[in-house]
């Protein structure tokens, strides 16, 4: 899926979902990560992905979610791998949405999840965008490095070496 096919699925869920939800309740927030994210916000050079990934959706939400074989609705099992405080930080995408608020994490945030990962396609993603100038450097050091944001939400202290050992790698790479 290219960035229009992305958008074309969220607005056909957001439709949907405008049949369903109360208008007189507050929207219900979808927080979008992975390539689908990157994309969304124009922070890769990656012209397609497979797939959307939906870490955070009300369960009214999920159940229109679940129709859409294209939605990942299964990445809550990867929450250890954003910083705790990552809800403090959402992006709101402008799409045209009515009746859902379509977010992504912070690119700071995104980055995170993607150093634990470090696939070549995750690794393409964090490149373009520090290429760009998109990343706040400041912040991404304090989500990597402060004991209340990513070392919080780790599962194991092994891990988080490892994505300490993927942001040094990454700050190399980049000459940071």
């Amino acid at each position: 899926m290219n960035k229009n096919d992305l958008v074309e699925v969220l607005l056909s869920i957001d439709e949907e979902a405008s049949f369903v939800l109360d208008p007189a309740k507050a929207k219900p927030v979808v927080v979008i990560v992975g390539g689908a994210a990157f994309m969304l916000r124009d922070l890769t050079s990656r012209p397609v992905t497979h797939d959307v990934d939906v870490l955070q959706a009300s369960r009214q939400v999920r159940e229109i979610l679940n129709a859409y074989p294209h939605v990942n609705g299964a990445v809550a099992t990867y929450a250890d791998q954003i910083p705790y405080n990552f809800e403090d930080r959402l992006v709101p995408l402008d799409m045209g949405a009515r009746a859902i608020t379509y977010c992504t994490p912070s690119t700071e945030d995104m980055i995170v999840m993607k150093l634990y990962a470090e696939r070549p396609h995750d690794l393409q993603d964090m490149d373009n965008a520090a290429r760009q100038g998109l990343v706040d450097w400041e912040l991404l050091d304090h989500l990597v490095r402060a004991s209340d944001e990513a070392q919080a939400s780790a599962l194991s202290a092994r891990r988080y070496r490892e994505m300490l050992g993927a942001y040094e790698r990454f700050c190399e790479r980049i000459g940071r």
